[in-house]
């Protein structure tokens, strides 16, 4: 949850802020070298003081629960599903519709809502758990009309899920055909790496475009890159994707999906969401307007703080390509063979073919088949948010990636037991959801942190569950910390990019490296 280093400012400006913040929250943004920038404590804290409060910027429903948690509050009912759904099945004139005893003020009064016809499906299955929850909704997203708009663009991502899954069984049905007469056709591989061949070789003698670079036409190490320049690549790749329509076909995996609905409901609310400015610049006093956010009687967080939160993208594709590089070397591929390094060079302009083909390619075909499903239910949906590039898709994707946090159900942290007595283990709580707390980012993980996460609503607070002096950085943690030392930084790792380094992680690793020097 780490975003771009903050400039150098003078000590007075650093005096200033702290005493604003230190009015709001007990809490200054700082950076910290080689972390990007963390929450540190402006003066002594005690245990059970909450230290920061934050609401969400955008957030999705898990698929398995749909039914049972409220789309605003998230309130979660494992035995019932909530009465009120965001789309009215059987009416006509309305997007409301609520079962059991509240089904007759479903027409009347302000409950009632308009017309909408673009909803031309009733597949996205949100509910509300109260009257109130679904009027803020509405509120929220800027009255009825835009509101029947959003509704519009998740039915239609639903219709396209429909679409694409009905194409997957048509497909593995035909293979299974093909299989049966294997005998007399070319082997499947060959088989389509002669067609892509062919396709290739029919683009560039149709006159292909090529993208331009200020690189030379070869391939390239991406560790010999910056972030800027590697930044500069994947915009071509991207360019090139969406060009040919290349993974337009592929089924996003439920936790893909969720985080698509995310990003519509992100791009729902802030109509306007600009990728052009340079998020890497803050404005003049930017800290304190993000904790000062915190203290403000909002419901949703302020789209300037999405711009303050560092885009994961090329940490994303470093981290991929890096797993790739490892290859077993064995064949059984155990997790105790040492592994040797494959190293994997980029070219500068790749072709549809080599996009396609190649084994770096994986990097993109997630996030490349949400966005064409994304894409496709925008086109359907006809919103008035103007085109869906693949840059306004891609801002709020790798800002997302390992800067959101998890709607449970019980919303008590695991931590609480530190202060309150025995607690819940992960084994006990529901995951129901995630949402993006885009001021609340600036908390770096510990696997002894000082600080928990309590949940009310819709609300994040941070709890401090210790003593804190101040001058002190404030952790929380980034799941669960109850896993050994190795398993908690490969988890770490592959999800959130870094390999931890707390106190506790280097005194448990000192502990096993004893252990087997000792063995020895």
């Amino acid at each position: 949850m780490l975003g771009p280093a903050a400039g150098c400012e003078s000590p007075k400006t650093d005096a200033k802020r702290e005493i604003l913040d230190a009015a709001l929250f007990p809490v200054s943004i700082r950076h910290v070298a080689g972390r990007g920038r963390g929450f540190f404590a402006t003066r002594d804290i005690q245990p059970g003081e909450t230290v920061f409060r934050a609401v969400p910027l955008a957030w999705a429903i898990s698929e398995d629960w749909m039914k049972n948690t409220c789309w605003w509050c998230f309130a979660y009912n494992s035995r019932r599903a909530h009465p009120i759904k965001a789309i009215d099945v059987g009416a006509t004139n309305s997007t409301l519709a609520i079962d059991g005893p509240q089904a007759s003020k479903k027409r009347g009064g302000a409950t009632a809502a308009k017309s909408s016809p673009r909803v031309s499906s009733n597949r996205y299955k949100g509910v509300f758990c109260s009257l109130e929850c679904h009027q803020t909704a509405i509120s929220a997203h800027g009255g009825q009309e835009k509101w029947d708009g959003y509704l519009a663009l998740l039915s239609a991502m639903e219709d396209e899920i429909q679409l694409r899954s009905s194409q997957i069984t048509r497909s593995s049905k035909a293979r299974e055909r093909t299989e049966l007469c294997s005998s007399t056709l070319p082997d499947s591989s060959q088989l389509r790496s002669a067609v892509v061949e062919l396709e290739s070789t029919l683009l560039s003698e149709s006159g292909e475009k090529r993208v331009t670079s200020s690189y030379p036409d070869a391939d390239f190490d991406p560790d010999d890159l910056t972030d800027d320049q590697l930044g500069e690549w994947i915009s071509a790749v991207w360019d090139t994707i969406t060009e040919h329509r290349l993974f337009s076909d592929y089924m996003p995996d439920s936790s893909e999906r969720e985080l698509t609905r995310l990003i519509a409901n992100q791009l729902c609310l802030c109509d306007a969401l600009s990728t052009d400015r340079d998020s890497s610049i803050p404005t003049a006093d930017w800290q304190t307007e993000m904790v000062a956010s915190g203290a403000a009687d909002r419901n949703i967080a302020p789209l300037e703080a999405l711009f303050h939160v560092k885009s994961n993208e090329t940490e994303v594709l470093r981290a991929s390509i890096c797993q790739m590089q490892l290859a077993p070397t064995s064949l059984d591929g155990s997790a105790s063979t040492p592994a040797t390094i494959a190293p994997i060079r980029l070219p500068w302009h790749p072709s549809p073919a080599q996009i396609l083909q190649s084994q770096w390619s994986s990097s993109f075909q997630a996030a490349a088949g949400s966005y064409s499903l994304l894409a496709r239910a925008w086109e359907r949906a006809a919103n008035n948010l103007g085109a869906l590039s693949h840059a306004k898709f891609r801002g709020v994707y790798y800002r997302e990636k390992a800067n959101s946090f998890g709607i449970w159900d019980p919303p008590t942290d695991v931590l609480q037991s530190l202060t309150d007595g025995p607690g819940i283990s992960y084994d006990e709580r529901e995951w129901v959801g995630f949402s993006i707390y885009p001021t609340a980012v600036y908390f770096n993980h510990s696997c002894a942190p000082n600080v928990s996460k309590l949940r009310h609503g819709r609300t994040m607070n941070f709890v401090s569950n210790q003593c804190v002096q101040s001058g002190e950085e404030l952790f929380i943690s980034y799941g669960s910390i109850t896993d050994t030392v190795s398993e908690r930084r490969d988890r770490l790792k592959d999800h959130f990019f870094f390999e931890c380094a707390c106190e506790r992680c280097i005194a448990e690793s000192s502990v096993q490296l004893c252990a087997l020097d000792s063995q020895i």
